[in-house]
């Protein structure tokens, strides 16, 4: 995996912000196992806390792909960063100094 510099973590609400706008609902990430783009309003949809979008892949929610295995493309699939291995791209750095490794966000033209 590629070392990158953390983010703090008002850059990457920034960054956010200007790609997709103030309502956080709508930010669109990318799961870095089956590349399936996910919101957080998807979370919210299935029940489960929309700040996993960053962290896990819908699949463990969606009562669908929960056996859909780590990686399989298309997704969804069920990966989750709190597992044995975290392959989040981003490293973010909170306002108390750790780093949490956090999904990309979407590319948008």
């Amino acid at each position: 995996m590629e070392q990158r510099a953390p983010i703090a973590l008002a850059d990457w609400f920034a960054h956010g912000e200007a790609r997709f706008g103030k309502d956080h609902k709508h930010w669109r990430f990318v799961c870095p196992s089956c590349g399936h783009v996910q919101t957080p309003g998807d979370f919210e949809r299935y029940g489960a806390d929309q700040n996993l979008a960053y962290l896990n892949c819908i699949g463990r929610y969606d009562g669908k792909h929960a056996d859909v295995r780590m990686g399989t493309k298309p997704g969804p699939c069920n990966y989750t960063s709190g597992g044995l291995f975290n392959i989040n791209p981003v490293p973010v750095s909170g306002t108390d100094g750790n780093v949490i490794r956090v999904f990309e966000f979407e590319e948008i033209p």
